[in-house]
């Protein structure tokens, strides 16, 4: 039998960058300190103080996602039949039982009475006439009327009450819009070919004009065939990596728009704007006058 062996500090960034390949068959990777688990609830609260669900969140998993290892998972049902848990005999009717004694009762009322509560006012809404939005519906003819009196479809949908989606879908239905543009087809092999290359997602979605998600979700059927997707050997392009003051003045004083600042220093223009208020705060950089320098 194969030992589990932690992946380390040094392979939890991959990890990481694929968080759906931490769930492995032999143990569950903690994205947070590298370790694997046989099941990861009580270390996440206990060592990081946090819930799966906030764990959830934070890495990206859905909410179906099980952090118990295979074989755990295999010996707990072993366990539960030996037991007759499920069974339709008398032992499984008293496990059962037992176990819906031990549920705390102030929280069962509570679950009861806020159900209850919630019945209660929607029966209320429902008979003042009202409806959930998908259900709503509006006359061609106010729409057509609103559509050519230069009304936007942000002000059209707040005041028929729809979304904005369903006026734009109904609007191209009526031919008062132009149809919703298709998605532009992507080569899958060429995705494939920039990521050999040594592209991360981000690079190849603005090398081939698509959304970073769309990429993801391409790499991940690859992954999912059995083909192999190489990890770039390179660092990823950070937008917020550490930059010391010096560098950035040196970078700044030789003067340029912040996008041509960005460009010298490898970060996002965001980042050159937020630093510069930041130095300008702390003295570093003259205040600004209202003009802008020349270049």
């Amino acid at each position: 039998m194969a030992s589990r062996i932690s992946p380390g500090r040094q392979r939890v960034g991959y990890y990481r960058a694929h968080f759906l390949e931490s769930v492995r068959p032999d143990g569950i990777v903690c994205l947070e300190c590298g370790k694997l688990l046989k099941a990861l609830g009580t270390h996440v609260l206990l060592m990081h103080e946090m819930r799966l669900d906030d764990y959830r969140e934070k890495w990206g998993f859905n909410r179906q996602t099980v952090f118990v290892a295979a074989g755990t998972a295999a010996k707990l049902r072993r366990l539960a039949f030996q037991r007759n848990i499920g069974r339709r005999g008398s032992g499984g009717r008293e496990l059962l039982a037992r176990a819906r004694a031990r549920r705390r009762p102030e929280d069962m009322s509570r679950r009861a009475e806020a159900r209850l509560k919630m019945s209660e006012s929607k029966k209320r809404l429902y008979a003042t006439g009202w409806q959930p939005r998908r259900f709503r519906k509006v006359d061609d003819r106010t729409l057509r009327r609103l559509a050519k009196g230069g009304v936007d479809t942000k002000r059209i949908a707040r005041k028929v009450g729809l979304s904005i989606d369903q006026v734009r879908r109904r609007l191209q239905a009526l031919g008062l819009l132009p149809p919703a543009r298709r998605r532009r087809p992507v080569n899958r092999e060429q995705v494939l070919a920039l990521r050999r290359e040594g592209c991360w997602p981000l690079e190849i979605a603005r090398k081939l004009r698509i959304q970073r998600q769309h990429v993801l979700k391409i790499l991940w059927e690859f992954r999912r065939q059995g083909i192999a997707v190489p990890t770039p050997a390179r660092p990823r392009p950070n937008t917020k990596r550490r930059i010391t003051d010096d560098e950035f003045l040196r970078t700044f004083r030789r003067g340029g728009p912040p996008a041509q600042i960005a460009a010298c220093l490898g970060v996002s223009r965001r980042y050159v704007v937020e630093k510069t208020w930041l130095l300008r705060k702390r003295g570093l950089i003259a205040p600004f006058t209202g003009r802008r320098r020349s270049h």
